[in-house]
């Protein structure tokens, strides 16, 4: 009989299929094990960390931002972000947990703004133990919502300390400073430029969790501390930023400017820039929100433009002309032409020009700005009078390719590298098209300034390398770097690009454009006391005009001071001005003439008057109350209160009362009342309309009225026709008497230019 059990063969055929089976089998549990151990290994390990630890990032601070004084313009306050832990509020066998979502929901919505359904749907996530609420809340909403927590025993809500950043001037130097996004990220100006400077380092809290996503204890947690970010020191001076930008407000409202002005404050000697602005300006709390006519304009608009008109609206506010517009920079730029020919030796300070009002440049003619012409003129009144057929000729002996390359050597064909984002570059003729000897008539109207575009920030450096010795220096915003406790971590030193031209030919042109100021084109910018340069400009938008339309202007002026030893330049520019003047010389100069008149005393540089400053300056009107009569009236005879009118009322034999009060600034000239037994008058008078009246004529005007007139602007004894522009107080302004009163006179005799 046949036996049923298995051969010896069988079993090893049976092993031997086990065996196969179970190596196939242990395949993929291999392949797993390599690819979790091996392969993928740092993927595995991050999921297992993942579901083991709590992660939360900690905010650095952000650096503050300094001006120059230590003054703080930007800095990071303290705020919290609001989140809440799902994984609190899961649903056990506590039945009440649905109804805590519920009062979480409605406490966060209540308090903090929120929308309750889209906060109630994150409660029921039961898995996650971290979802934002709302970031940066204020003390006043946090305080709220602790004492929400506690009245109503709320769960799962949390606190975490975040920085938000303020802006303690709001529109102060906007366009420098630039502003963060919710993210604490720089967007523009310096917190863009220098974000891994300002940002810091985030610090990280790593608990460990149990099985049901709980923080474990102290002891299983870790934390690594942020690294707060360094601090900026800016060159900008918060003095002379609030100047410039109070009298270029002034000046773009009064000029009706219609494309914004722009105005540079900037040491010539170091290339740090004292102050930048560009108006209109934009809150920097608030960057987003546009002003109340915009955001009618842009809701006048179909619906499906106002997403881009918006966007278009908000990015023009935030442009920064100084470094991102170009622009003609016409007479201005006569200053540069006549340096190239001082320097090659084609002209000198006696050189003299027939200007007849026209000159010839190949097939055609180019006009003076003054179409009579100036006739016989030398260098200096070339540039007093901004004299186009002058220019043309310097020009012309310069030749196109010397010009081209002093044109490229000012820095006018590359950016000047400046420490703030966005900065553009003009543009000028290709090389070989300007310099074929043939092309005359792009030579010729380049030489005044026209069919070519510069930025402003250009033409600053570049006229600063001409009246400092002839250095181009690297303008800059940060003057330094430091650390939490202000101690200095880097320096930004003054960096000299090139030598353009000579110390000889800069002090030649220093005292050119004084006498710019002092008796041509930039009277409007003259400052009793101290010595003033510059150069007026007055360029036409050719590229802008439309047939049939007024023609679109650029007015500005280039200004130096002192002008024995030139320390600061200030550029200003207005685009496009619709009022009555458009010239540099009427609108542009008397604003840097305003700006110097605060900063140079502001800066430590005290007036020197001549002769002729002497009389009419700014004195202090002494305490005289009390004093016998004839006492007071000997002392006003003396020394700095002898130019003083003075007239007694009553007969009395002690002053008993006084017009202007002591310890008044009055000009020197001003007329004084004293008051022989009786008081002073409290009464108010009124100020009278003086617009359009001469110096002589409104201060009768004035006193008449029983106020003291300060005359701001053109009123030198070389000025022969002024006229008042603005005043002070509006007509039938109530004030007490004595009251200085300034009023601004403006130069009309031969002060235009076009070009």
């Amino acid at each position: 009989m046949a036996s049923n059990r298995p051969t010896k063969t069988m079993v090893k055929r049976i092993i031997g299929m086990m065996c196969l089976f179970g190596i196939i089998a242990l395949i993929p549990v291999v392949y797993q094990l390599v690819d979790v151990q091996l392969i993928n290994y740092e993927r595995y390990q991050a999921k297992a960390a993942d579901q083991q630890t709590r992660d939360a990032i900690i905010t650095p601070k952000r650096g503050v931002i300094y001006d120059r004084n230590m003054k703080e313009v930007a800095v990071s306050a303290t705020v919290e972000t609001v989140y809440i832990s799902g994984v609190d509020m899961a649903d056990t066998k506590d039945k009440d947990k649905s109804e805590l979502r519920r009062k979480v929901a409605r406490a966060l919505s209540e308090v903090l703004g929120v929308d309750y359904d889209s906060v109630l749907k994150k409660t029921e996530k039961s898995k996650n133990y971290y979802q934002v609420i709302k970031k940066k809340i204020p003390k006043e909403e946090s305080t709220a919502l602790r004492q929400r927590i506690k009245d109503e025993s709320l769960k799962g809500i949390y606190f975490m300390e975040d920085t938000k950043r303020f802006y303690p001037f709001a529109n102060f130097a906007s366009h420098v400073i630039g502003f963060c996004g919710d993210e604490n990220t720089g967007l523009a100006g310096v917190e863009a430029m220098y974000e891994e400077t300002l940002k810091g380092l985030p610090g990280r809290i790593i608990a460990a969790k149990n099985a049901i996503g709980t923080a474990m204890p102290f002891n299983y947690e870790e934390y690594h501390d942020a690294e707060n970010g360094n601090s900026l020191v800016l060159t900008i001076d918060e003095t002379v930023q609030q100047i410039l930008e109070k009298h270029l407000a002034t000046a773009v409202i009064d000029g009706q400017i219609r494309q914004r002005g722009a105005g540079i404050v900037m040491d010539v000697t170091t290339g740090e820039i004292l102050a930048m602005a560009t108006m209109g300006d934009f809150d920097l709390n608030q960057p987003f929100v546009l002003s109340e006519e915009e955001q009618a304009a842009i809701e006048a608009l179909p619906e499906e433009d106002q997403k881009g008109a918006r966007s278009n609206a908000l990015n023009a506010s935030w442009r920064n002309k100084i470094i991102s517009d170009s622009y003609e920079p016409g007479s201005v730029f006569k200053i540069l032409t006549i340096a190239m020919g001082l320097e090659e030796g084609v002209v000198g300070p006696n050189s003299s020009f027939n200007c007849t009002g026209v000159t010839r440049v190949a097939d055609r003619n180019i006009h003076c700005w003054k179409r009579e012409g100036h006739g016989v003129i030398n260098l200096s009144q070339a540039l007093e009078k901004s004299c186009n057929c002058a220019l043309m000729e310097i020009g012309a002996r310069v030749g196109n390719r010397k010009f081209y390359d002093y044109f490229e050597a000012f820095g006018l064909l590359e950016k000047t590298g400046i420490d703030l984002p966005g900065e553009a570059n003009g543009y000028f003729f290709s090389e070989k098209a300007f310099t074929d000897k043939n092309n005359k008539v792009s030579l010729a109207v380049a030489s005044f300034g026209q069919t070519f575009k510069v930025t402003p920030i250009q033409i600053m450096a570049a006229v600063s390398a001409v009246v400092n010795g002839g250095k181009l220096v690297k303008p800059h915003v940060v003057k330094e770097v430091v650390d939490e406790n202000n101690v200095t971590i880097k320096k930004y030193e003054t960096e000299i690009v090139r030598q353009v031209i000579s110390e000889s030919t800069s002090k030649i042109l220093r005292q050119a454009l004084e006498k710019v100021v002092a008796e041509g084109t930039g009277k409007n910018a003259y400052v009793k006391g101290y010595r003033i340069g510059g150069k007026t400009g007055t360029s036409e938008k050719i590229d802008e005009y439309v047939e049939g339309e007024k023609e679109k202007y650029i007015a500005s002026f280039m200004g130096v001071a002192p002008m024995d030893d030139p320390k600061y330049a200030c550029l200003i520019i207005l685009d496009d001005p619709n009022g009555t003047y458009y010239e540099g010389s009427q609108l542009a100069a008397p604003v840097a003439g305003k700006v110097f008149s605060e900063m140079l005393p502001y800066m430590g540089l005290n007036p020197v008057y001549t002769d002729a400053e002497m009389r009419g300056r700014d004195i202090v009107m002494p305490q005289l109350v009390g004093y016998p009569a004839g006492d007071a009236k000997n002392m006003l005879k003396q020394n700095s209160y002898k130019e003083l009118t003075v007239k007694t009322v009553g007969e009395g034999d002690t002053i008993t009362g006084q017009i202007p009060a002591g310890g008044s600034v009055i000009p020197s000239t001003a007329q004084v009342i004293l008051y022989c037994g009786a008081p002073a008058p409290t009464d108010k008078v009124k100020m009278p309309n003086v617009k359009g009246l001469t110096v002589a004529e409104a201060n009768r005007e004035i006193t008449n009225a029983g106020l003291i007139m300060k005359p701001l602007g053109a009123v030198n004894s070389s000025t022969t026709a002024t006229t008042a522009t603005g005043q002070q107080y509006a007509p039938d302004t109530e004030l007490a008497r004595g009251t200085v009163v300034t009023v601004d006179f403006y130069a009309t005799d031969e002060v235009s230019e076009l070009g």
